[in-house]
């Protein structure tokens, strides 16, 4: 959790490759005839970074009536998200990120026709298909014994946000459009958008790390057991409360996700809503109350035969709430046996606590060095969350760096004071550091 001025803020996301070799990979465009989302498709379209968002997805969901319900800025990326209503009153969802650069991750859910839409910078569009699981097969880790949770509900005001690290194997961000950050600010955004339609108003979700590894990991428990020394890295960086691993089809694969129930780990395919799905065992719930396995008789998903839920089918952004109505005025729960939104309001403390609460800090130990006659050395101690440092001579900005020493030009021939800070994923800055006078030699 991280924590400023009493309100609790995204902590730096890690990052293995530089957002720089990221933004020349992504863009957006818009079709005006897309193909068949039936299978894969590829496509171009000209002068992308003129169309707006709505124009990049519009022809993609088609008849279903988009209604959006969250919308934010996270450093160069927007972030939007809805319900989407078909024609025959089934409820899908749609999730964009937009790059500043006009590049556009879409998560599209609707019956029929879900999968991945990505646009590049240059125009280049594809279309993935969600794959087809079973969400139903044991997908679970039990990490040891647990208090049952049939307490009262817990009501509190207090916003809380849970901070969530993702890494994903090469051949995982290949299969995503090659913007690993846009397509982990989705997968956060589509559980964010299953709590508030569930009324679940007092907690969300927070993107604070991401890391990139070579090598593509098969969905077995396995792996969610080794998630801590795979992606030991940015973890170690990012700090967050809950690891997330996200892998590409692979031969030994035993389910389309995996997730420890009421823990911290999970792991997901590339492609698909499975993420939102896991994060529901991280929380405490089951499946369906048919299939058994909760500790709580209330933890489970719900089918009410038109519309299933997040955990039980996953064909809707919805984690069960009895009193939570689909577009057929039907329940999306049961008091009794169907209310996951009661299991994420008495498991938030337990979620975003697996962290410690952090204050951001401005940089520590800031030195100057004079390197020649037109060159200095600057350096300082390293701020675990922080994406990059800017360091500047009063209102001039000086450099731009992800390092924590640098040696640069852009100095003047008399006598400066110079600090520097730290910038975090969503563009906040820490406090300035200690001033240093210098000049060249």
């Amino acid at each position: 959790m991280f924590k400023t001025a009493g309100v609790r803020f995204v902590r730096s996301v890690f990052y293995s490759i530089s957002i720089a070799s990221l933004a020349g990979l992504l863009g957006a465009c818009t079709h005006s005839s897309p193909p068949d989302p039936g299978g894969p498709k590829s496509w171009v379209v000209e002068n992308v970074a003129s169309k707006t968002t709505q124009e990049l997805y519009a022809d993609w969901i088609a008849a279903a009536v988009y209604k959006r319900s969250g919308s934010k800025v996270i450093g160069d990326y927007t972030v939007e998200s809805g319900n989407l209503i078909g024609p025959d009153k089934s409820i899908g969802s749609l999730v964009t990120v937009r790059h500043a650069n006009g590049s556009l991750t879409a998560m599209i859910e609707e019956k029929g026709k879900s999968g991945l839409l990505t646009i590049n910078s240059k125009g280049q569009g594809d279309f993935t298909p969600s794959p087809t699981l079973d969400f139903s097969r044991p997908d679970t880790v039990n990490i040891g014994a647990v208090t049952p949770t049939d307490q009262p509900e817990s009501v509190t005001e207090e916003p809380y946000t849970v901070d969530v690290f993702i890494g994903y194997s090469r051949t995982a961000v290949d299969a995503v459009g090659g913007d690993v950050i846009a397509d982990a600010l989705a997968k956060v955004e589509s559980v964010n958008l299953g709590l508030r339609n569930s009324l679940v108003t007092n907690v969300s979700l927070k993107l604070v790390g991401v890391q990139v590894i070579d090598r593509n990991y098969p969905m077995t428990g396995e792996t969610l057991r080794d998630l801590p020394t795979i992606f030991s890295k940015g973890i170690e960086t990012s700090q967050p409360d809950l690891i997330q691993g996200v892998f590409s089809n692979h031969p030994d694969d035993t389910s389309g996700g995996w997730g420890e129930y009421r823990g911290r780990k999970a792991i997901s395919h590339a492609i698909g809503e499975a993420f939102r799905h896991e994060v529901g065992h991280n929380a405490g719930g089951a499946h369906c109350y048919a299939d058994g396995g909760a500790i709580s008789t209330y933890a489970y998903g719900y089918n009410n035969g038109k519309t299933t839920t997040i955990q039980c089918g996953n064909e809707s952004p919805f984690y069960s709430n009895p009193l939570v109505k689909d577009a057929n005025d039907l329940p999306l729960g049961n008091v009794l046996t169907a209310n996951m939104a009661r299991v994420w309001r008495n498991n938030t403390v337990r979620l975003s606590s697996y962290a410690p609460t952090v204050i951001p800090q401005a940089p520590q130990n800031f030195r100057a060095t004079p390197y020649s006659s037109t060159a200095v050395t600057f350096a300082w101690d390293l701020e675990p969350r922080a994406v990059r440092y800017q360091i500047w001579r009063g209102i001039v900005l000086v450099e731009d760096t992800e390092s924590t020493e640098i040696t640069t030009t852009n100095v003047t021939a008399g006598l400066q004071r110079y600090y520097v800070v730290a910038v975090y994923f969503d563009g906040t800055k820490s406090p300035p550091s200690n001033l240093v006078w210098t000049k060249p030699k």
